[in-house]
């Protein structure tokens, strides 16, 4: 796996622009760099597109090796199945050969990359910022929670309804992946700054994570596709409602973890557990839950905290990584230890 700087991830990006027929010299805006370059670019009209209207697009360079080419046509196959069902995803653009996404880079010295296009979403931005949740500056209202909720319900029926099945498998957020030994985001032990009795804390409360998720089980109304890194940077406010965006990390996982996903960089926040009731009411209004999934859930949401410190671990020097190490770390310690206490 290599890393690709503006430069070349724009030159691969012109180049997936001619391959999907678009001239190569479009004007491209970029939107987002983290896992993927994200573009922006508006088409006058192609052929190749069947628009004569000026229509804008998202272009996404992949990071390489990243997924297989089986694995995100699997993605992608899961959007559309999403979208035929009526749940507001992203609309993809198939490309000559009828894959979701074209390779590009063949002869290229960062060698050969997937890139995928969509059309643009018009929107007023994400629904918030990880790093405003943790904070505390956030200012979002009670009915924006409840509203994600309804959201990630939906995904759920959808999915139970369209009878999507993963055609590869990838790596799941199962009992494994989340705690171990097979982490599916690598160790959170790694982190150095965990040390002492806080690392107690979060041994003994990996053990208890997996007496409980153990015993939760994975029935079909429980474990399945789920969207997997449902942040609020990943879903965007539009005239129509939320969109959910970035389907990179989806894969078979409880349903809770989405929820999980949904309000952690809450929970420091001073109205977190008002947040997090109007998440759960707004879920429930479409998908009910039962006792069980209540009960559970602290122990979902302490692996979706551990889930971020092993990312961290194995990117030390990036921002973000840096940012979770010192700003989230302590919050994850806390939780560990409210579980434990529970």
């Amino acid at each position: 796996m290599t890393s690709v700087d503006l430069t070349a991830a724009t030159t691969l990006a012109r180049e997936a622009l001619d391959t999907f027929g678009i001239d190569p010299a479009t004007p491209l805006t970029l939107l987002k760099n983290r896992e993927n370059f994200v573009f922006s670019f508006t088409d006058h009209g192609s052929e190749a597109l069947g628009s004569t209207e000026p229509t804008r697009y998202v272009l996404r360079v992949h990071r390489q090796g990243y997924h297989s080419d089986a694995e995100l046509g699997c993605e992608l196959d899961f959007v559309r199945a999403l979208h035929a069902e009526g749940v507001a995803v992203p609309s993809f653009v198939s490309a000559p050969d009828g894959r979701g996404f074209c390779a590009v880079g063949a002869d290229h010295p960062a060698g050969i990359h997937q890139v995928d296009l969509q059309l643009h979403l018009e929107n007023h931005g994400n629904f918030g910022a990880e790093r405003a949740g943790v904070d505390g500056s956030a200012a979002l209202d009670s009915a924006d929670f409840a509203a994600l909720g309804r959201l990630a319900a939906e995904v759920h029926d959808a999915t139970e309804r369209s009878g999507y099945e993963m055609a590869v498998p990838r790596d799941d957020w199962d009992l494994e992946g989340l705690v171990g030994p097979s982490f599916a985001w690598g160790d959170p032990l790694r982190i150095a700054e965990l040390t002492g009795d806080d690392r107690a804390t979060i041994e003994a409360a990996i053990q208890r994570i997996r007496e409980q998720l153990g015993a939760y089980g994975t029935p079909a109304g429980r474990f399945g596709p789920i969207h997997s890194d449902l942040t609020p940077e990943n879903v965007l406010r539009t005239d129509r409602g939320l969109v959910l965006i970035d389907f990179d990390d989806f894969a078979r996982g409880w349903h809770l973890f989405d929820l999980a996903t949904a309000i952690h960089f809450f929970t420091p926040h001073p109205r977190y557990l008002e947040y997090r009731d109007a998440l759960f009411a707004g879920y429930e209004a479409v998908r009910p839950l039962d006792p069980a999934d209540h009960a559970v859930f602290p122990a979902i949401l302490l692996a979706r905290s551990l889930t971020y410190l092993g990312w961290a671990a194995d990117r030390r020097g990036e921002d973000t990584a840096e940012w979770l190490a010192a700003s989230v770390l302590p919050h994850t310690v806390r939780l560990a230890r409210e579980l434990l206490a529970s």
